[in-house]
């Protein structure tokens, strides 16, 4: 008889608890939210690029790099020399978050002619590093990154000039293409832009 209480009182206690607990399950929700984005121009984007030089201009909303003429009587850069253009435009992070910017150049016919130089690889190579200037050093390109330039850390409303150096050492002609910004805050992607 005690037995068959036991087994009653468990059976009731069981029932109870799958009662009190449910399964958890539900078939399905539909549920409407606004979502709102702008399409904004790079120079107000959250990665804000701004044209700072005669080698970089806007065509519609994109900033366009073109290192074929300065409006200045310069159509170009020599042959078999390395260039080095100072402050050819500005990023500025325009968004919450602080940010890792990588340019990313396999959309460049030479990848490797084209630098792009973070400030822990520029001070590596050459020391003192220009305030406020993404800006290679001519003297050892050897040691860069061909496909890739890391730009570092860039906090959220700051802003950094972006130098820009092309090889042409035993070239005549270089032809360019596209590059990209890869940008990605501490706690992973953050966008692209």
């Amino acid at each position: 008889m005690q037995r068959r209480k036991f087994v009653v009182g468990l059976g009731s206690l069981a029932a109870g608890g799958a009662a009190a607990m449910g399964t958890g399950a539900f078939g399905s929700v539909e549920a409407t939210r606004t979502v709102g984005v702008n399409v904004a121009g790079d120079a107000s984007a959250y990665l804000g690029l701004e044209e700072t030089s005669p080698y970089a201009e806007f065509s519609g909303d994109q900033l366009v790099l073109d290192f074929t003429n300065n409006n200045n009587g310069g159509n170009g850069i020599n042959p078999d020399s390395v260039t080095t253009f100072d402050g050819v435009f500005r990023m500025t992070n325009n968004g919450p978050n602080d940010l890792d910017i990588t340019i990313d150049k396999t959309g460049l016919n030479n990848p490797g002619r084209w630098h792009f130089v973070p400030k822990e690889v520029y001070e590596e190579y050459s020391g003192s590093y220009p305030e406020d200037s993404f800006y290679p050093s001519w003297d050892n390109f050897g040691g860069y990154e061909s496909t890739n330039a890391s730009g570092g850390g860039l906090d959220s409303g700051n802003s950094t000039l972006v130098g820009v150096a092309i090889d042409a050492r035993d070239k005549t002609s270089l032809k360019g293409g596209e590059i990209t910004f890869a940008v990605t805050d501490e706690d992973g992607p953050y966008g692209s832009a």
